[in-house]
């Protein structure tokens, strides 16, 4: 039996730290912003038509405070990534795909885990990859549809607390949906 595990959230809530803790229990690990880079890859001469740059730094800096440009690019991109995550999801097997705007790509999930933070810890990790204040603020404005579904998780706290969390929460899905 093939069983989908989504973890979602905004950018440096802790979303990775979650899923590889699935990947340490044996799920197939499925992450969306690498499967964008192929999918971005793959579309990249029709990007370069539209926004003049394959840099996706340069691109970053557009979509970003550019709604309407974000919606062109995702229109480019989701299609393609939803191509991409369905030929990975072929074997009958648990799978955890982190997905920060899972909602509108549209994924399919057996069930969700919703990870956040406060606003000054996200801002903190973040600050932590070399990231600015502006940039921070413009990729967390751009997710403003990751809403809160399935369990919700607050990170803000010790790595111990959340591996605490996450232990009971595996044991739930275990006895729930026994994967």
């Amino acid at each position: 039996m093939r069983f989908i595990l989504c973890i979602t959230g905004k950018i440096g809530t802790g979303k990775t730290t979650v899923a590889h803790f699935f990947k340490n229990k044996g799920f197939s690990y499925i992450n969306m912003d690498e499967i964008g880079h192929e999918a971005f890859d793959k579309k990249k001469h029709e990007i370069r038509d539209i926004f003049g740059t394959i840099d996706r730094k340069e691109i970053s800096k557009i979509v970003f405070t550019n709604t309407e440009k974000l919606r062109v690019l995702e229109s480019i991109l989701h299609p393609e990534m939803k191509k991409i995550l369905s030929e990975k999801l072929t074997r009958n097997l648990n799978y955890v795909i982190e997905a920060a705007i899972k909602r509108r790509l549209g994924i399919y999930c057996d069930f969700t885990i919703t990870v956040t933070a406060e606003k000054k810890v996200i801002f903190n990790r973040l600050k932590n990859r070399g990231l600015s204040n502006i940039e921070i603020e413009n990729i967390l404005n751009s997710q403003f549809d990751v809403i809160p579904e399935g369990i919700v998780i607050d990170n803000s706290f010790s790595l111990e607390f959340l591996n605490k969390k996450l232990n009971f929460i595996y044991s739930f899905l275990k006895k729930s949906f026994e994967i």
